[in-house]
């Protein structure tokens, strides 16, 4: 019996994010035995109308065996406010589809080795603002006669390209919505800032920013500086994003587990941690109150504009101080009885004598 998957409630975690020339940047999914890498996660192409844009998309089969490899065509839209994407199949109306063309759609990946197909999107004299595209990678075992087997698949690689087609009637604009840390007390960092955005334009926009620790409101000497989406995460027109940022530079800090170089995550999706004890850091203990400015910017397209927010946090590390309060307590519990244990001695051994009186 044959298997299929609805493609149109395919979701793919993958972030919405430009992935920078200098990086590397790859899937990886395994489909009925196949295993396949490819590249890049996303990115954005920019063009103006009638002009031409392409890139190349990276394969690789990371199987014993080669494969054929189908390359299919979708859109996608915004799952949740985390950046992730979900595929989906283009509406019949969509002409915008019809612009991309492959160098091939069609091959046979040999093991450990590097496939590249041209993607080149033809937008005509009419198109405008933004468009978005999911290339579907999808493996088919060989049959004996060197056509494909059709099985069941659990999942494809998916790769996301974001168009920007250059409109004069582009409205760059984004509105940041909460400013908030994931607890107001801390017992150990890592403290964690969210940063809720809302893209109210008509382009999709990646902002960045920072956020600023310090001991004071006034922030005058600040005591760290932490990136606010370093990796160029967009925000799709319409959708919200929640970009976080974690201070985690004291001592002890919560430090995630790994398991073969992935991080660790409970049953329920949570990830697991341990305290961290480097004592190279012992002088970054942190304790009492903090506060957290935010620092967030986007480009409309003429200028920078910036949003700031400051909050207050606290660290307290409540089992430390528990344990020194009881260190303490027993220490002067000790002292005292051993000084009335010293005062009694003392006292025996110089115990007046009373003589008697003469008659």
């Amino acid at each position: 019996m044959r298997k299929s998957i609805t493609l149109a409630s395919l979701l793919v975690s993958v972030a919405l994010t430009v992935v920078p020339a200098a990086a590397f940047a790859a899937g990886t999914a395994g489909t009925g035995g196949s295993s396949l890498t490819t590249t890049p996660v996303s990115s954005v192409l920019r063009t103006t109308p009638g002009h031409p844009v392409s890139t190349t998309i990276s394969v690789e089969n990371n199987s014993l065996e080669a494969y054929n490899i189908s390359l299919q065509l979708q859109t996608f839209k915004p799952y949740g406010v985390s950046g992730k994407a979900q595929i989906e199949k283009p509406k019949p109306n969509s002409a915008y589809m019809n612009w991309v063309h492959f160098s091939q759609t069609n091959f046979v990946a040999q093991p450990d080795v590097w496939q590249k197909v041209t993607m080149t999107i033809d937008p005509p004299s009419t198109a405008s603002l933004d468009y978005y595209y999911s290339v579907l990678v999808k493996p088919s075992p060989i049959a004996s006669n060197g056509a494909s087997k059709e099985v069941g698949l659990n999942g494809y690689n998916a790769i996301l390209e974001l168009l920007d087609v250059e409109s004069p009637n582009a409205k760059a604009q984004l509105s940041v919505t909460s400013f908030s840390s994931s607890h107001r007390l801390y017992e150990y960092l890592p403290a964690t800032f969210n940063i809720g955005v809302h893209n109210t334009g008509n382009v999709f926009l990646a902002p960045q920013g920072n956020v600023f620790i310090s001991r004071t409101n006034n922030f005058s000497h600040p005591l760290d500086t932490i990136p606010i989406n370093s990796s160029q995460g967009n925000v799709i027109p319409g959708s919200n994003r929640v970009f976080s940022a974690g201070w985690s530079n004291g001592f002890p800090v919560f430090a995630q587990n790994t398991i073969a170089g992935q991080p660790e995550t409970a049953s329920d999706g949570t990830p697991v941690d341990h305290l961290q004890w480097d004592f190279t850091s012992a002088n970054k203990i942190r304790f009492g109150k903090y506060y957290a400015k935010m620092v967030f910017v986007y480009n409309n397209g003429v200028s920078d504009i910036p949003t700031q927010a400051v909050i207050s946090f606290w660290v307290i590390p409540w089992k430390v101080l528990t344990a020194l309060a009881v260190i303490l307590i027993l220490c002067m519990v000790g002292l005292y009885v051993s000084g009335h244990k010293l005062a009694d001695r003392t006292y025996k051994t110089f115990k007046p004598v009373h003589k008697d009186r003469l008659p």
